[in-house]
C-alpha cells in the first residue's frame, strides 16, 4: 500500500484527500496544512477535514515532520510553502503536486487573473490544471497529466476559480489508479517537451494594478473599451480587493460580483449632481 504525506489547503485540498482515503490503497502518514485557527479567506478547513478521517495532522511550522515518515509520495495540493531539496527528495516514488494552471504556460501565483488578462492577445481561451511532479524550481517539474477547461468571454477570476476546482478533482481522480501503481515518473513529460507561451507571476504581480483611471473608462474606442472590461472581469475575485476607479474623491469597485459582504459597513458616498432641465429616459438595448 503506497504511502503519503498530504501538504495542502482549501477545498481542493480537503477534497483530494477524501478521494485518496476513500480510495483505501494508500496509506496517509500525515497531513500538513493551516491550522484550525487561522484567518483564510476561503471556506472549510482541511485541518478539520483530516481529523474527521482519522488523520495524523501537523500546521506548516511542523511540515519536517514529514522526513522521520517512510513516504512513496509527497503529495501537494494548494501548499503555501516553497519545499526545499530535502523535502523534495525524501518520498520514495515522487513528490507531486496538483497545480491549478496550465503547464509549463503559467508557473507561479495569480494565474486565474493572468490568463484572463492574456487571453484575448494570445488568442488562447482555455484554462488548464496540471499534475506534475515537483522540482526545485517553482512549478517546473515534469508533468504527470492536464485537464483543460474554456475561459469565457463572461468569465471573472472566480467564477474561472470554481469551474476549474470541479476539474482538477476530476483530474486528480483519474491519477489515483497511476499511482497506486507508482508509475507517475516512468509516465510524466518534461515541460521543455511542451510548445506555447510561458509566464511565471509572483504573489505581488498585481499590485498596483487594481486602478482603472476614469479617462479609461470614458474611452470610447473598441481596444481601451475591450480592455479594461478584461481587467475588471481578471481582478474580480471575492472576497478580494477588486478594480476601482476614483470619483469625487471616493473609491468605486468596478465589479460584475456583490461584494456585499466585503463592503457591508462601508459608507456610502453622496455625489452632489445637479439635475437637468428636463430628464430623459435611458436606452434599454
Amino acid at each position: 500500500m503506497p504511502s503519503v504525506a498530504f501538504m495542502g489547503s482549501h477545498p481542493l485540498g480537503e477534497r483530494c484527500l477524501e478521494l485518496l482515503t476513500d480510495d483505501g490503497a494508500f496509506d496517509v502518514e500525515l497531513v500538513v496544512t493551516y491550522g484550525p485557527d487561522e484567518d483564510t479567506w476561503w471556506d472549510g478547513c482541511l485541518y478539520d477535514t483530516a481529523e474527521s478521517l482519522g488523520h495524523a495532522v501537523v500546521t506548516r511550522e511542523d511540515e519536517r515532520d514529514v522526513l522521520d515518515l517512510d513516504i512513496d509520495y509527497l503529495l501537494s495540493v494548494y501548499y503555501p510553502n516553497i519545499l526545499g531539496e530535502e523535502l523534495l527528495g525524501h518520498p520514495n516514488v515522487a513528490p507531486l503536486n496538483l497545480h491549478q494552471a496550465e503547464l509549463p504556460r503559467y508557473r507561479g501565483s495569480n494565474v486565474f487573473s493572468h490568463a484572463i488578462l492574456n487571453a484575448r492577445e494570445d488568442d488562447h481561451w482555455k484554462y488548464g490544471t496540471t499534475f506534475h511532479v515537483m522540482a526545485p524550481e517553482v512549478d517546473a517539474g515534469d508533468i504527470v497529466a492536464r485537464a483543460f477547461v474554456p475561459i469565457r468571454e463572461t468569465d471573472t477570476a472566480r467564477t474561472l476559480y470554481d469551474r476549474v476546482t470541479e476539474k482538477s478533482v476530476e483530474l486528480f481522480r483519474e491519477q489515483l489508479p497511476l499511482m497506486r501503481e507508482k508509475r507517475v515518473r516512468e509516465l510524466a513529460t518534461p515541460q521543455s517537451e511542451f510548445d506555447g507561451e510561458r509566464y511565471f507571476y509572483t504573489k505581488q504581480s498585481l499590485d498596483g494594478e487594481k486602478e482603472i483611471p476614469v479617462e479609461r473608462l470614458a474611452a470610447t474606442d473598441d481596444d481601451t473599451q475591450l480592455e479594461v472590461y478584461d481587467k475588471i472581469r481578471a481582478l474580480d475575485f471575492p472576497p478580494f480587493q477588486p478594480a476601482y476607479t476614483t470619483l469625487g474623491g471616493h473609491r468605486v469597485q468596478l465589479t460584475a460580483t456583490s461584494y456585499e459582504d466585503l463592503f457591508e459597513d462601508a459608507p456610502v458616498p453622496d455625489f452632489e449632481v445637479d439635475a437637468p432641465e428636463e430628464s430623459t429616459p435611458l436606452a434599454q438595448d
